[in-house]
């Protein structure tokens, strides 16, 4: 451990650490742009300038690692000059918008202008004008001139998406952020960075203009689009849903939500979405009261029970529904009388339900399953169903998991992989009892060598005619290799 002095305070920090994670740790606040705690260190904004005894000149604090024995000041003239010195140079060229500015009331410029800006400019000369971009339906990068170069967009496409899509262009004065010519930035994730810009450079297109922050009321959430369970803020204003935004939760999300999480709300308000109880009468759609269709469900219902009896009836419920409404739907059903009553839509193979008990989950937490040292995942487009769950295993795979994958389908996951065998879905069950077997396959090897291991199944097992074959050699696997099973 190394000990370091910020403002007067001691605390002992691990090797490597730098200036910023030491001040956090004390709670002691760096002003900092191009800083993100889940990015690599770019260090080009040099918002976080501070002083350090003994250096010549202030260090930026997100790039400097921590030495035995240093002293920071913050807050000293000398910091206090080079920090006041950058924000000038930062507001050189930034449109005077802020009264039209999406970003207006949330925008991290304009918060450290007030702390570190000067009341006026010295600056006279004409303000650099940079053409807007088009980055689809999602994300309006409508005014560029904005952009303050800070490059979190371009590190989260690369890092956490796993395939760069904006990237930084020229140089110098030059210097424009921009997608791919002829392409739209178009990963799971990209909304995302949205929240990333800490100007309005980058704002939400279904948002834009709508309301301003500190019209919307808050409320936390928990989204319905994946079985992560991601913990959302839910803003409304109007009795309307008009942003959805990510809640930190590390062991969960982290501070991502994906774009169908933060996007899909625009479907509460579609003019085909269903708002009144519809009968259908003489061929035709007919908009009636609450009370009305009950009823009319509860008669039809009755005549079914004594024409052809109650057998005949069943409830089919989703299984996306909370527990409080398919519990209330169990209920219902069996004050109706009703046996039949299922939420498994899409199951083809009923054989396992007798014999499992409590629920199918991942078997370990989010967090461990990220630690994990070797996964295996079986019929599961990783992407298309947890594209949250993949971005962590992406950050691992690339630095000491073995990732390996076995599917329908040749997906491209934008990771490395230690396997991706592509077979056809009737081969996975002898395929993984081979594995079990078999002591000289590499990805059995590789779970049995690794302290940590998992075998996770995707949804096309889940609902593969076969899914109990599968599922036993699954089993089998991780017994062989002392593996976690667990489904998505």
């Amino acid at each position: 451990m190394l000990q370091i002095e910020i403002d007067g305070k001691q605390i002992a920090v691990k090797q490597g650490a730098t200036v910023m994670e030491a001040a956090h740790e004390l709670g002691t606040y760096i002003p900092h742009f191009c800083y993100h705690k889940k990015l690599s260190i770019a260090a080009n904004c040099r918002m976080c300038l501070v002083e350090v005894e003994k250096a010549p000149k202030p260090l930026p604090a997100c790039a400097t690692p921590v030495t035995d024995g240093m002293v920071v000041h913050t807050h000293s003239a000398k910091a206090k000059q080079a920090q006041a010195g950058v924000m000038e140079f930062l507001l050189i060229n930034h449109p005077l918008d802020c009264p039209i500015c999406d970003q207006g009331g949330e925008c991290q410029l304009q918060d450290l202008a007030v702390g570190y800006g000067n009341s006026a400019s010295r600056y006279t000369e004409e303000k650099r004008s940079v053409a807007g971009k088009d980055m689809g339906p999602l994300v309006s990068a409508a005014e560029m001139s904005r952009c303050i170069h800070c490059t979190r967009c371009v590190r989260f496409t690369e890092e956490i998406a796993g395939m760069q899509e904006i990237a930084m262009a020229n140089r110098g004065e030059f210097s424009e952020i921009m997608p791919f010519i002829g392409k739209a930035v178009e990963t799971e994730l990209s909304g995302n960075v949205i929240d990333l810009c800490p100007v309005g450079a980058l704002t939400s297109k279904p948002f834009r203009y709508d309301a301003r922050s500190w019209e919307l009321s808050r409320r936390k959430s928990i989204s319905a689009h994946d079985a992560l369970g991601s913990n959302l803020i839910v803003q409304t204003k109007d009795h309307t849903v008009r942003r959805v935004l990510p809640l930190e939760n590390e062991a969960i999300n982290e501070c991502w939500i994906a774009d169908r999480d933060r996007f899909a709300y625009e479907g509460l308000y579609h003019e085909s979405r269903l708002k009144t109880p519809k009968i259908k009468h003489g061929g035709e759609w007919h908009e009636v009261d609450w009370q009305t269709a009950l009823e009319y469900v509860k008669k039809t219902l009755e005549c079914i029970a004594k024409e052809d009896g109650q057998d005949q009836i069943g409830v089919w419920a989703n299984p996306a529904n909370t527990v409080e409404e398919l519990y209330l739907a169990k209920k219902l059903a069996n004050g109706l009388g009703i046996k039949h009553f299922d939420t498994r839509l899409m199951q083809q193979d009923n054989r396992l339900a007798g014999s499992l008990q409590g629920a199918q989950w991942l078997g370990q937490s989010i967090e461990d399953l990220g630690n994990a040292d070797a996964v295996l995942v079986v019929g599961a487009n990783l992407r298309k169903e947890q594209p949250l769950l993949t971005a962590r295993l992406r950050r691992a795979a690339k630095s000491y998991m073995a990732l390996s994958v076995i599917a329908s389908s040749r997906e491209e996951l934008h990771m490395p992989l230690f396997a991706h065998e592509v077979l056809h879905p009737n081969d996975w069950a002898d395929f993984l009892s081979k594995l079990a077997q078999d002591t000289q396959s590499a990805v059995s090897d590789g779970l049995k060598q690794a302290e940590k291991a998992a075998v996770i199944l995707g949804a096309e097992v889940q609902n593969h005619p076969d899914y109990a074959a599968i599922y036993a050699a699954a089993q089998q696997l991780a017994a062989a290799t002392g593996a976690v099973l667990g489904i998505l």
